[in-house]
Formats: structure tokens, C-alpha cells, sequence
């Protein structure tokens, strides 16, 4: 009977002990309105100061020690960046429970930080610089097919010049006007992080003086401002793939990007893909160029100047072959309007085919563009095209660990005409040519 005790009070020793000791395990899943499961949601309890991350499929799970647990209510939090906050009273219980919550979207702006080239972060208000934010639907909207000319008029002291208006020409951008005169004066241009130059130099540019000599106006300066426009090199970005511009002026941009940033920063980030059903977009458009002005010229006299003929024209340097004020031309003498014989209408055709998403662990954003435009010059030299491929893709291999890549293509070819003041100039040759010379056999 003595051993019977003994045993009997040791086990009801144990059970005490036993019911103590055992813990309160919470789990559940979070998600969301719009997407279903959400990852990397901070679900805590304030109380006690537990909580945990969920996990790729929206899970997560909190262990209570069983002496911190004595039926009390606490409030169990669920936040996310994107979503309303979302808090359950539950009352704590020995064993597993399961508490699932749904978190809204949150449709108001949040609060923007600033991550500097320096490894710190600010908040906006605090940033030393100017910033504008530029719309990719305004880039859009503009439908241009050099990025940087879309951005003219879309902030504040930020200035766009276009070197020509022939297909590819060369476009140009000044924030807070000129700051040097014979340096860059252009701003850094940084494409998902990438350090990115604007700046495009013409091989026209080693070219001597013509043929002409310094006898002939406009050739003095040599090959400087004569030659075709050059593209630069932000054409070869399109418009569709654009997520988000933002402008940084002033030389405090220089602390964050170094030197090169001292005539301010342009920040464009591309799209990415997003989980959820796979989206595809098509979007094509057209637009037409028309010449709105021409000028009429004589078709009274032949070549030549003061009523006096220019033949034999034995030399370029000859003034009188440059003109068309020669002898009256006989009656009946077919003559030719070279003020719009060598124009037609242009046209933009744009196309673009975007597409996105992914799932939980695999996103993907894929777009083929195709840009084909065709100038208002007559003949094969007036032309640009550009054709676009881009690739950003990411993949979540574990929890801490993600690979991603950013792939992107661009052909970009085109014909151009001359430009500037000179002899091999369109318009001074056309305009120049006597009435009865017949041109269209060379355009």
C-alpha cells in the first residue's frame, strides 16, 4: 500500500508540471484581396513581443512558451508595405490555433524613401535636391521616339533641344540652364542603376573644309555644323518600357552620383513583371508629318546673275553658277517648282507587345518593340528605325536568396540628310537650282 501512494503522488506530481509546459503554437495564412497569398507579411504580437515573417505561401507560425500562456486576449498584427494593417483579438489556449487574415490594399500614397549612392536612406522631405517625378503616361502621351525629347514640358527648368527635325535627329537636355561653355552640359542618365551617357560625337565632325575653300560661305567652320545629325543614344530606350522618370536637379545630385552628376541626374526605371495571371499588351500607333510652308520661288530666269548667263560654270567658286537670276527664260520652257518637289509626308508607325507576370517565387516582364520612321524627304536617305527587346525576370530561389536579370537590345539604323548652311545642304540646292533644271531624276 506504501508503494501504491507513492506512485499515485508522483503522478499527480507530473501533471501539473506537464499541462505548464506545454506551449501555444499560432498559425495561419495571410493574404490578399487582389493576389491571394502574401509573402514577407509581419505578423506579431504586440503583447508579448513575439512574431514572424509568413513564408512564400503566405504562412506563418508563432510559438508561445506554455508559462507565458494563461487564457489571457491578445491582439495578434498583420502589416505589410501596400496593405492596410489588419489586427485580431484572440485568447491564448494551450495547443495549435489557427488564425487566418485578409489584408486590403491600401489606396492612399505612401511615404517615400530615398536609398543614396552613399548606403543611407531619407525619406523625400529631407533629400537636399530638387526632384520631379515624371508620369510614365505623360511620356506616353507625348509619342515621341526619342525619350528625351517626350520629357520637354514635363518639369520645371528642364531643357529640351532638338539639333534637327529629320527621323533619329539628335535631342538634347539642360537642367538649370547652361553651366559651362565648352564642357558637358547634359545630365547623367542612370537606367536600373546603370550610369548611362546621353552624349553622341559624329566622325562629321573630323571633316575638313570643303572642297569650296574659304571662298564660299558657310564652309569655314569645316565639318563642325555641317554633316547629318547623329542620334543619341537615349532613342534606343522605348517608351513602353518605362515604369518611372525622376529628375534630380542641382550639383547636390553630384554627392550622391560623383562628378558626373554635377548638371543633375535622371533616374529611369524600367518595368517589371508581377505575380499573378500572365498579361499581354499590344500597342501600336500612327501619326502623319505634313511640311506646312514652302516658299515660292521665280520661274522667270535662268541660271546665272544681273540678266547674264553663268555658262560655262568651269568652277564652284564661281558666284554666278549659284544663282537664278540669269536671262529671261523663252516662252513655253516647262520649268519646275523646286520649293516642294522634294517633300512628302511623313509618318511614325510605333509597335509594342508587352508580356508580364509570374507567381510567387518567378516574375518576368518581356516586350518586343518595333519603330519605323519615315521622313518628309523624297528618296532612300530619310529614314530611322529602331527595334527593341527587353527582358527583366527575377526568381526566388530561397528565402534569402533571389537571382534576377535585366536584358535589354536595341537595332537601331537609319538614313540621314545634310544639315547646316552649306553646299551639300537639301534646301540651299533646291532653292538655288534654276526653274528649268529638272531635279526629280536625282531625289
Amino acid at each position: 500500500m506504501r508503494f501504491r501512494f507513492l506512485l499515485g503522488a508522483f503522478a499527480l506530481g507530473l501533471a501539473p508540471a506537464t499541462a505548464i509546459a506545454q506551449a501555444t503554437v499560432i498559425t495561419g495564412r495571410i493574404t490578399a484581396e487582389d493576389r491571394g497569398a502574401l509573402s514577407d507579411v509581419a505578423v506579431s504580437i504586440p503583447e508579448l513581443g513575439l512574431g514572424a515573417v509568413t513564408r512564400d505561401d503566405g504562412r506563418y507560425s508563432i510559438t508561445i512558451p506554455g508559462a507565458r500562456v494563461t487564457g489571457q486576449p491578445v491582439t495578434l498584427t498583420a502589416r505589410r508595405i501596400g496593405y492596410r494593417v489588419q489586427s485580431v483579438r484572440i485568447t491564448l489556449t494551450p495547443g495549435t490555433m489557427t488564425q487566418d487574415i485578409a489584408l486590403p490594399a491600401n489606396p492612399l500614397q505612401l511615404g517615400e524613401v530615398v536609398v543614396t549612392g552613399a548606403g543611407t536612406t531619407s525619406t523625400v522631405e529631407r533629400l537636399g535636391n530638387v526632384r520631379n517625378v515624371v508620369s510614365p503616361d505623360l511620356i506616353k502621351k507625348a509619342n515621341e521616339p526619342n525619350l528625351v525629347q517626350a520629357l520637354a514640358g514635363k518639369a520645371p527648368n528642364v531643357q529640351i533641344s532638338q539639333t534637327a527635325g529629320d527621323p533619329g535627329a539628335n535631342s538634347r537636355i539642360q537642367i538649370r540652364g547652361l553651366r559651362t561653355l565648352n564642357g558637358n552640359v547634359e545630365p547623367l542618365f542612370i537606367i536600373d542603376g546603370v550610369p548611362v551617357t546621353n552624349y553622341t560625337f559624329s566622325s562629321t565632325n573630323f571633316n575638313p573644309i570643303d572642297a569650296g575653300g574659304t571662298g564660299v560661305g558657310g564652309q569655314d567652320v569645316g565639318g563642325e555644323f555641317e554633316g547629318t545629325s547623329a542620334p543619341n543614344r537615349m532613342i534606343d530606350i522605348n517608351s513602353d518600357d518605362i515604369e518611372n522618370v525622376e529628375i534630380l536637379k542641382g550639383a547636390a545630385a553630384a554627392a550622391i552620383y560623383g562628378a558626373r552628376a554635377a548638371n543633375g541626374v535622371i533616374l529611369i526605371t524600367t518595368k517589371h513583371g508581377h505575380g499573378g495571371v500572365t498579361r499581354y499588351q499590344l500597342r501600336s500607333s500612327y501619326s502623319n508629318d505634313e511640311v506646312t510652308r514652302d516658299y515660292p520661288l521665280q520661274t522667270s530666269f535662268s541660271q546665272g546673275r544681273f540678266n547674264v548667263s553663268a555658262l560655262p560654270c568651269e568652277s564652284i567658286g564661281k558666284s554666278a553658277c549659284t544663282r537664278s537670276w540669269g536671262p529671261r527664260l523663252a516662252a513655253g520652257t516647262p520649268v519646275y517648282d523646286h520649293s516642294t518637289e522634294a517633300f512628302r509626308n511623313g509618318h511614325i508607325a510605333d509597335n509594342t507587345l508587352t508580356v508580364s507576370g509570374g507567381t510567387e517565387r518567378t516574375t518576368f516582364f518581356l516586350s518586343g518593340g518595333s519603330m519605323r520612321n519615315q521622313g518628309v524627304f523624297v528618296g532612300p536617305n530619310n529614314y530611322f528605325d529602331r527595334s527593341t527587346v527587353r527582358l527583366n525576370a527575377t526568381h526566388k530561389l530561397t528565402e534569402g536568396l533571389q537571382l534576377g536579370g535585366n536584358f535589354s537590345y536595341a537595332d537601331t539604323r537609319g538614313h540621314f540628310t545634310q544639315r547646316g548652311n552649306n553646299v551639300n545642304g537639301l534646301l540651299l540646292g533646291l532653292f538655288r537650282t534654276p526653274p528649268e533644271f529638272n531635279n526629280k531624276v536625282f531625289l
